[in-house]
């Protein structure tokens, strides 16, 4: 290409090309601004909701059985988001001893059981 346009090409990463356009001074300035707005950038949310397990089980032990029956019988969701969001399953074991003490209604007997064996209890399971 640059036998056939006339032009110099070349390759350049970060500082390099500051340099090949004679603006370094332009790359100091863009890394110091980017010095301070990484030092404004708010800190990442936290999303253990297990360091707070019994906040999190008031929280979301209203949730209607639906949602939890979807939730929990889809393993992608189960594993990838409910384990990620509770990773000690503290909240999960708050949250199945809940549906236990519900288990005279089937939807919560139903729940009691696919949490039950979500969490590997499979020889713990409720009436079978």
């Amino acid at each position: 290409m640059s036998k056939d346009y006339g032009v110099k090409l070349c390759v350049c990463y970060g500082d390099a090309l500051f340099k090949e356009l004679e603006m370094e001074n332009e790359w100091l300035e863009i890394l110091k601004f980017l010095k301070l707005w990484k030092k404004d950038i708010p800190d990442l949310p936290e999303i253990n909701f297990d360091l707070d397990a019994e906040s999190s089980f008031e929280e979301i032990k209203t949730t209607s059985p639906a949602t939890f029956r979807k939730l929990l019988s889809n393993d992608e969701i189960y594993n990838e988001i409910l384990l990620t969001v509770f990773p000690e399953k503290k909240t999960l074991k708050l949250l199945l001893t809940h549906f236990k003490e519900l288990s005279g209604n089937k939807i919560y007997h139903t729940l009691y059981n696919a949490l039950n064996n979500k969490l590997g209890n499979q020889n713990v399971g409720l009436f079978g």
